[in-house]
């Protein structure tokens, strides 16, 4: 028996040694991780000010994006511009984006499309119009707080209107002779005959085509599926 005891105690001392050796190790492990979270910090607190900068910079770089203008200090932010033309002008803008995007919509269904070179053959018919008033199309264009890019997409949608409903126009010798003989007063005295009723055909083809592009987008309205948010 005390054979048995002597051989036990041994065995306890090395559980403390190594429980010991043990307790030491993690309390090692934590005093290195504590003096590591300093320099984490310091990165932190570094990256944190780094987007701060970038932020201040791409705002003051971008200020165009977010403020329209500066009124003795006070900014006037480009929402507020925004929302103001929304009140004045909203609904009248809405309406003609609906309707641009029915015209392309039926285009495409009617696999109707315009070239590059219908546009710059129309282009072309409105720089010699203006050449003969004595303007350039710059001119025109800055006089009515357009650009090029805007009168392309209007050139575009005439187009596309009038190739999709003016093939069924008809027009009649005798309305170009009467629409002569009730307008004279407002078509130019320089032209010839032929010329007088090629500009009187051209005018009631405008205004037949006006006519019934009415008819047209009332039905695309009714029948098109619009919500509204």
């Amino acid at each position: 028996m005390a054979t048995e005891k002597m051989r036990k105690k041994p065995v306890k001392k090395k559980e403390k040694i190594a429980v010991l050796k043990e307790e030491n190790f993690v309390q090692q492990l934590s005093s290195k991780k504590n003096s590591l979270s300093p320099k984490k910090s310091i990165k932190k607190y570094v990256l944190i000010s780094l987007v701060l900068i970038i932020a201040v910079f791409l705002l003051y770089y971008f200020k165009g994006l977010f403020i329209t203008a500066v009124v003795n200090g006070e900014p006037i932010s480009r929402i507020a511009l925004i929302q103001e033309l929304e009140k004045q002008y909203g609904k009248q803008t809405l309406s003609s984006l609906v309707t641009k995007t029915l015209i392309l919509q039926e285009a495409k269904k009617q696999n109707v499309s315009v070239s590059n070179q219908d546009i710059d053959s129309e282009i072309k018919k409105i720089e010699d119009n203006l050449s003969k008033q004595g303007q350039t199309l710059d001119q025109a264009l800055l006089f009515q707080g357009m650009t090029k890019e805007n009168l392309i997409d209007q050139i575009k949608t005439q187009k596309l209107i009038e190739k999709m409903l003016g093939k069924d126009i008809k027009i009649s010798n005798k309305e170009i002779d009467d629409y002569i003989e009730q307008n004279k007063e407002n078509l130019p005295a320089d032209k010839s005959g032929e010329e007088m009723k090629t500009l009187a055909k051209q005018q009631l083809t405008q205004k037949k085509l006006v006519e019934k592009y009415q008819s047209w987008i009332g039905n695309l309205q009714k029948n098109a599926k619009i919500s509204y948010f």
